[in-house]
């Protein structure tokens, strides 16, 4: 717990963040399908489908993470964690929605290393998945999500902060960053997505 403390505590004083969806307009927009997901599972090494989690009536919150990252990262699988927390409070966590934290960086996270990491984080092992794969599978799923990483100056990999909340119906509903990761605000959109899902785009 103190490494996970200490470790947020660099990354909020270090780290920027900007919006990327609005914070003010809580209704949700239908922003498109979401990219079938299919990788490793890391505790247990299991396959893993994002489709399954659609199957069975449930919403998703994805996130991209990588076990090395002293920016955003950790400060993001923080503020899930609290998420997490206050989904269940309000009975929703396992039940109608689960995680999926996908790593930018497999050749470093592989799966005990990103079992670690959720576990210093206290991710709820049920319903919150941690995934990696081989480079090229990975790469190719960062790639359907609209998502990049690259090497920066510092030699640290850039990328950007975004969370993303998938309906049952698998439709993308909202795009959070960092800075508007607000647990009540999320845990209200997770009720609206499950009241109903989108149909296609317009």
């Amino acid at each position: 717990m103190r490494r996970h403390l200490a470790i947020l505590a660099g990354c909020l004083a270090l780290t920027p963040c900007g919006p990327v969806a609005s914070g003010e307009d809580r209704r949700l927009a239908d922003i498109g399908p979401a990219p079938e997901t299919a990788l490793t599972e890391a505790r247990g090494g299991e396959p893993f489908r994002l489709s399954d989690l659609q199957s069975e009536g449930k919403a998703a919150l994805v996130s991209f993470i990588y076990t090395t990252c002293n920016g955003s990262c950790p400060a993001t699988t923080h503020t899930m964690y609290r998420v997490q927390e206050a989904l269940k409070e309000a009975g929703l966590f396992g039940g109608r929605v689960e995680f999926v934290s996908i790593t930018l960086d497999p050749e470093t996270d592989r799966p005990e290393v990103l079992a670690r990491y959720a576990e210093i984080f206290a991710a709820d092992p049920d319903a919150w998945h941690f995934l990696t794969g081989e480079p090229g599978e990975v790469a190719g799923v960062v790639a359907s999500w609209d998502m990049w990483a690259k090497v920066g100056p510092s030699g640290t990999l850039d990328h950007p902060s975004r969370i993303f909340l998938v309906d049952p119906g698998g439709r993308q509903r909202e795009i959070y960053n960092l800075q508007f990761l607000e647990p009540e605000a999320v845990v209200a959109d997770v009720r609206a997505v499950l009241g109903g899902t989108a149909g296609p785009a317009r």
